[in-house]
């Protein structure tokens, strides 16, 4: 019997695909107010963000801009941005970015019509009124957070990733335009495209999956064994991309409603206290939780072998499971990803205050196997 037998599905996010989908940002805000357009600075220095404002001022519709976002973000940069906000005397937010960008803006919008810092709304059901319009572009392959109800804070209180949970915050819109990230450095789109695989695999095993999730993250499984490298390939795989940003969306989408597992758990500690890349810390932490919950899924893992490419003709339903395992690590290898958390900065000396750290998230106790903090610290061991 399923872990839950009653469930529902929410996706109050509309979204819009396609090269050069940017052009419908306007049909999002309202007419007559300014908007506040959140980005960082890599964005702004290669042209992305004189794209959105130009599609703006086609409009007519006026807008200021902070490009001051850094990755893993701090309360101090939320309310930078917030600041910007209310002196600019702005009526609706665009998140461009990756993760980190669209975050602060849920963040912004949070404080906007809340008031307060933001660290008043950490965790659950503290979000009780509308945001202003938002409206988010993703321009990395990762987080999805163009639809998910989540806006994740550095917080070196806890020395975790702390989360926001609301579906208050999701967004009016997402724009997925495939024309702005097609040129994505490898660097950037392996990991955040690692993030995405990473999202709907553990959607798809824990303990929290129903059928509707399970379907959508098996299609973004199959989209990102399809599609990543080739999107990472060189700078005009239009097509890839864009169904790259199809599989992150997607695998959100399914998370949004399930919560993850283990990895998760593990790389927000990591990253509260390394400040190691969010999509980094997943891909190279993936196959350790894999081998570690190989056994309480077998048949899926196996299922997932064939969506990542492996010919599993012939092999039994274990085999074929490791194979998913050990393609994995081959996808982390050709994208150019280290197999160890030492080689992105993390310190062994830290195994026992991270592993403390990812045991209290919520993602531990939907991962498909139970887990002991000795189970927490092993799998770190292995890590790093």
């Amino acid at each position: 019997m399923p872990f839950r037998t009653l469930f529902d599905f929410r996706l109050p996010t509309c979204l819009v695909h396609g090269p050069g989908s940017i052009s419908r940002l306007p049909e999002f805000l309202p007419a007559g107010q300014k908007t506040l357009i959140i980005t960082d600075q890599g964005l702004r220095a290669v042209g992305v963000v004189d794209k959105v404002i130009g599609v703006l001022d086609a409009a007519g519709i006026s807008y200021a801009c902070f490009d001051e976002v850094l990755g893993n973000p701090p309360a101090s940069c939320v309310q930078a941005a917030y600041r910007r906000y209310t002196r600019e005397k702005c009526g609706s937010i665009v998140g461009l970015g990756g993760g980190s960008p669209m975050d602060v803006a849920k963040m912004v919008g949070v404080l906007a019509s809340h008031g307060g810092q933001v660290e008043a709304y950490l965790g659950a059901g503290k979000v009780l009124k509308n945001l202003p319009p938002l409206v988010c572009i993703p321009t990395t392959y990762g987080t999805g957070s163009e639809v998910t109800p989540f806006a994740v804070l550095n917080n070196p209180k806890t020395k975790n990733k702390d989360p926001i949970i609301s579906w208050k915050i999701a967004p009016l819109a997402g724009i997925l335009d495939a024309e702005l990230c097609v040129a994505l450095p490898a660097s950037v789109g392996g990991p955040t495209g690692m993030d995405a695989l990473t999202h709907a695999l553990e959607s798809y095993t824990n303990l929290m999956a129903t059928p509707i999730t399970e379907g959508i993250a098996l299609s973004a499984i199959g989209l990102v064994g399809r599609n990543l490298r080739l999107a990472c390939a060189n700078d005009h795989e239009l097509e890839a991309t864009g169904q790259m940003l199809i599989a992150s969306a997607m695998a959100a989408m399914a998370f949004s409603q399930t919560r993850l597992g283990n990895v998760h758990a593990m790389s927000h500690a990591a990253g509260g206290q390394f400040e190691i890349h969010h999509g980094l810390a997943n891909a190279i932490i993936l196959p350790y939780v894999m081998e570690f919950n190989l056994q309480a899924r077998l048949e899926k893992f196996a299922k997932l072998a064939g969506l990542l490419g492996v010919n599993t003709a012939g092999m039994s339903t274990r085999q074929a499971a490791e194979a998913a395992v050990e393609e994995v690590r081959q996808m982390n290898r050709d994208l150019g990803i280290p197999a160890k958390l030492g080689e992105a900065g993390v310190k062994a000396k830290a195994i026992a205050s991270m592993a403390e750290v990812a045991m209290k998230s919520g993602n531990v106790a939907v991962n498909p196997r139970r887990t002991t903090l000795r189970d927490m610290e092993q799998l770190f061991a292995a890590a790093v």
